[in-house]
Order: C-alpha cells, then sequence, then structure tokens
C-alpha cells in the first residue's frame, strides 16, 4: 500500500519512507553471473540483455529513481519503470 511519501513494508508491515537512489551513470540491475560489458555503465546497448534498466542517464543530472526504505528491514523498493523494447 503506498501513499503520498509512505509505503507498507511488504516483510514487516512497518513505514517505509520514500526517497531516490543516485547515481553518475545508468542505473540497472544485471542477474548475477552476466557480464554488463565495459561500456554497460554507460550504454544501454553494451549491457546484458537480461539486464533491466532502472534509471537512464541524464548527461546534466545522472541518473534518479524514486525508491522506499524500511529502516526497521533495511530493505529498499523500486518500481522498475515501463521501457520500450
Amino acid at each position: 500500500m503506498t501513499g503520498g511519501n509512505f509505503m507498507e513494508c511488504p516483510y514487516c508491515n512497518k513505514k517505509m519512507q520514500l526517497g531516490a537512489i543516485e547515481a553518475d551513470n545508468l542505473l540497472s540491475w544485471t542477474p548475477e553471473g552476466e557480464n554488463k560489458g565495459r561500456m554497460g555503465r554507460i550504454f544501454r546497448s553494451d549491457r546484458s540483455p537480461n539486464s533491466v534498466i532502472l534509471a537512464e542517464l541524464n548527461v546534466f543530472s545522472g541518473s534518479t529513481v524514486k525508491a522506499y526504505y524500511c529502516i526497521d528491514c533495511k530493505k529498499i523498493i523500486i518500481d522498475v519503470p515501463v521501457t520500450e523494447e
């Protein structure tokens, strides 16, 4: 359940705080054992085909994705943006 700046943690049912994960390059999740390529941190074309892009690179501000953090469980929940393939 989400609402405003808080979400209910699916692990402990306590409140999670809305915030952001930021990076200076493309932000993605890649399955363990798959190589993301030498330039994979910058270019989508050099990533594993199974990578999930969490935030595109913006040359002026880096990459940012909204996320909820549970201080009790130390878990982060991220909604994966819908992208066109």
